[in-house]
């Protein structure tokens, strides 16, 4: 589902293309060449000093690479969500609900017994001096 992107002033656009010049710089320019040994490329710098005066000088012109922009990255978040939550389901819940199973282990007390008159749990009565600070 995707949601309304919100619109931006003249300052908020003139800041996203600053900041998206500079994030290419660092990201691109400097740090990939540097940490995987590669000659540092001559474009995120070209890219990054058309963004920035782009930004400088007519901001309001960026408002649609902004939405392009935003759009891609709510794509991108829900894409990643639904892997990110797949790896943890599968490498954390599904192996911990396996060894619970095989070990006879059910916290929750799901099982169902005839001979139980009922299955509620008598709750402990909290003191009153631990009220002072509940949290």
């Amino acid at each position: 589902m995707m949601h309304d992107i919100p619109e931006l002033d003249k300052k908020g656009l003139r800041h996203f293309g600053l900041v998206t010049a500079a994030i290419v710089v660092v990201l691109f320019g400097g740090l990939l060449p540097w940490l995987f040994g590669f000659n540092f490329p001559r474009w995120p710098w070209i890219f990054a000093a058309v963004l920035g005066s782009w930004a400088l000088i007519a901001p309001n012109s960026l408002n649609r690479p902004y939405k392009l922009w935003m759009r891609f990255g709510m794509l991108l978040g829900a894409v990643m969500n639904r892997v990110i939550l797949s790896v943890v389901f599968f490498i954390v819940v599904l192996p911990t609900g396996i060894l619970m199973r095989m070990f006879g282990k059910d916290p929750m007390a799901r099982k169902l017994d005839n001979k139980q008159e009922s299955y509620r749990v008598e709750s402990t009565p909290t003191a009153p001096d631990r009220m002072d600070r509940p949290f």
